[in-house]
């Protein structure tokens, strides 16, 4: 008599796998994704006298006399890198503060470099914070843009800051040949170890809380002239192999929300680091957002292709993952 063996159906796997589901496997596979080392914090500092009423609303906004103990903050919290923003008030045409010795920002690298020595120091040079016209460039009296004073107040803010302690220094402009300018300074002044990472940066209305709260609203209502296209991605991804070819070290991405598709694909097409910055218009939609929802963006930066994440959420985010930790 033979007897039939049944044969049970296969079952397609469309979830977990059992063996997956076991929570010890699962610890077992799991990698860490996002950590506080993987975060920046963009600073911006205040003069003393500033009343704060009128910066309370950003979390990253400490008066010079703070700032000590709020990078020591930073650092306990495992976040080791921070980017440097001053608030100016004595502006001029040519943004002649913007190179002054003893200026905010001088002030600034120096405190943080001599209160957390080991802590990344990164700052912009761009003109829109020292010029009156709130532009990114110096005008000719035509109000056309004067390159060679543009390229030499560039790079001596950017010999500037090394100086004072900098470590990377950021063209925010999408000025083709500034890199270049800067990354030549640079070099002649003994800084060749002083990193340049560039902005690919779109034009975008995320930017505005940062341009209110800080006085660098352009004249003219826009910067369309300094920053890309939104529509136009093709253009992003030229311009950060131009910063690259001119001697970039890394690119810094922003909006990061809005220019996830552009994160990726720089990702799939180079090899330098690459920073998603959301700025202080991500920040606020994010501030009644749960603490999870904040971490899931995050994650998806890094899952999108970003080596770093510049966030002023730095700090809540830094308090979240070493909680779950």
């Amino acid at each position: 008599m033979t007897t039939t063996i049944p044969v049970r159906a296969r079952r397609e796997v469309t979830g977990v796998t059992p063996t997956r589901a076991r929570g010890r496997v699962r610890a077992l596979l799991h990698r860490e994704l996002l950590t506080p080392a993987d975060l920046i914090a963009p600073v911006l500092v205040q003069p003393d006298h500033r009343s704060p009423e009128t910066y309370r609303h950003i979390p990253t906004a400490v008066r010079l006399s703070g700032l000590p103990a709020f990078a020591d903050e930073l650092w306990a919290l495992g976040v080791h890198a921070i980017k440097l923003f001053a608030f100016v008030e004595n502006k001029t045409p040519a943004g002649t503060a913007a190179i002054a010795p003893d200026n905010l920002m001088v002030q600034s690298i120096q405190t943080v470099r001599a209160a957390v020595p080991g802590m990344v120091i990164s700052t912009e040079v761009c003109g829109c914070a020292w010029t009156d016209t709130g532009e990114c460039v110096v005008l000719d009296d035509h109000g056309r843009t004067d390159l060679a004073a543009t390229y030499t107040l560039m790079s001596s803010m950017a010999t500037l800051h090394a100086q004072a302690g900098a470590d990377i220094i950021g063209p925010a402009a999408v000025l083709d040949g500034s890199v270049m300018e800067i990354r030549r300074v640079l070099d002649e002044r003994g800084f060749g170890d002083v990193a340049i990472t560039p902005s690919v940066i779109f034009d975008s209305a995320l930017f505005t809380a940062y341009k209110s709260a800080m006085n660098t609203e352009p004249g003219r209502g826009n910067r369309r002239g300094f920053q890309i296209d939104p529509d136009r991605a093709g253009l992003a991804l030229l311009q950060a192999e131009r910063w690259i070819r001119e001697g970039a070290d890394s690119a810094l991405v922003q909006p990061a929300m809005t220019s996830i598709d552009v994160l990726t694909k720089l990702r799939a097409s180079t090899h330098v680091p690459l920073t998603a910055f959301s700025p202080l218009g991500e920040s606020q939609m994010f501030a009644t957002a749960s603490d999870a929802v904040l971490l899931e963006y995050l994650r998806s930066l890094k899952r999108a292709g970003a080596d770093l994440i510049m966030t002023y959420d730095a700090t809540r985010a830094a308090r979240l993952l070493t909680e779950e930790k």
